[in-house]
């Protein structure tokens, strides 16, 4: 499971998995609690996908949610975009990475991941002076 335990943990979120039936969605944060809830009939990989963007919550303010829902998710699916490229460049090289593929197999859509993959891409890099 990627690094997500070891994410759960730094942020100090407790993961609950729910049974499909329960609710009509992949997952939620619930930041009173700290807690996570994520369908556990999901594949592991679609899984983990919907707890790294819950975790892209974490310091979202709730009152503000509806009034932000589009700057919210778009953090929260950057944040996911971010540690699933981190997680990639620790196994691949730098020159191995084709934006494409790597939408393709997470399954992240074209239409909005292309400009969101390519940037976390370059800034990961940059950081890591590749």
């Amino acid at each position: 499971m990627l690094k997500v335990n070891e994410l759960l943990d730094e942020y100090q979120v407790t993961l609950y998995l729910f049974p499909e039936t329960m609710w009509e969605r992949k997952g939620f944060y619930f930041p009173d609690e700290r807690i996570i809830y994520v369908n556990g009939d999901l594949p592991l990989e679609e899984r983990e996908k919907v707890i790294l963007h819950e975790l892209g919550h974490i310091n979202h303010n709730p009152a503000h949610y509806k009034r932000l829902l589009y700057k919210y998710e778009n953090e929260a699916d950057r944040f996911m975009i971010r540690h699933l490229i981190s997680e990639e460049l620790a196994q691949y090289e730098v020159s191995d990475f084709n934006w494409l593929q790597f939408a393709e197999r997470h399954k992240i859509s074209t239409t909005w991941g292309e400009d969101m993959i390519q940037e976390e891409f370059y800034r990961l890099i940059e950081k890591l002076g590749a």
